[in-house]
């Protein structure tokens, strides 16, 4: 089922040319706003990445507080798209993908040209955003190691149920070894 297209049926009046001009260069800012938040994020992610590898506390404190901040200023950004999907007679949540096909005829080569960059940044983010999810997963769980060895605590050992009671060390050590991985 395709939705009805955006463009009217009847040919414009220059008032109306005028307003649909000004609403689509406007659409066209707002997605040039949110490539370039995401690309600063993208930065950030960056930045994050080193701060941990280099185990500097204060910058990964601060790399936090820039992506929470670029994080508010993109949901403004995406608001004003969603107003101009709508002063445009679209649903607010219309997906990028669809923006084009929508607006039919008033659609311009630089609000495909917008479309494609937000769309290429946006997926580099996503990128990174794993990225650095698997790096700090990775650090948690070597910061707790190391804290468990600090600290004196053997590890966790995989037991079948509730009966298994950890051993004192006798040197003897037993493992679940995955050899898939």
């Amino acid at each position: 089922m395709t939705a009805a297209p955006l463009y009217p049926l009847s040919v414009p009046t220059p008032a109306t040319a005028a307003q649909w001009s000004s609403l689509v260069s406007g659409l066209t800012d707002a997605l040039t706003s949110e490539r370039r938040l995401i690309e600063e994020l993208v930065v950030a992610m960056h930045n994050q990445r080193e701060a941990v590898a280099a185990d500097d506390l204060a910058a990964i404190d601060d790399s936090v507080f820039a992506v929470q901040r670029i994080l508010l200023t993109l949901g403004e950004a995406r608001k004003r798209r969603r107003t101009l999907n709508a002063r445009l007679g679209q649903p607010e949540d219309l997906p990028l993908r669809e923006i084009l096909e929508r607006l039919g005829p008033h659609a311009t080569d630089t609000l495909r040209i917008a479309r494609d960059e937000l769309q290429r940044s946006a997926q580099r983010l996503a990128r990174d955003v794993a990225t650095n999810r698997q790096l700090l997963r990775e650090a948690l769980a070597t910061s707790e190691e190391m804290v468990r060895t600090l600290a004196g605590v053997p590890p966790d050992r995989v037991g079948y149920g509730d009966s298994v009671k950890r051993q004192p060390s006798s040197g003897h050590s037993s493992y679940l070894v995955n050899r898939r991985a």
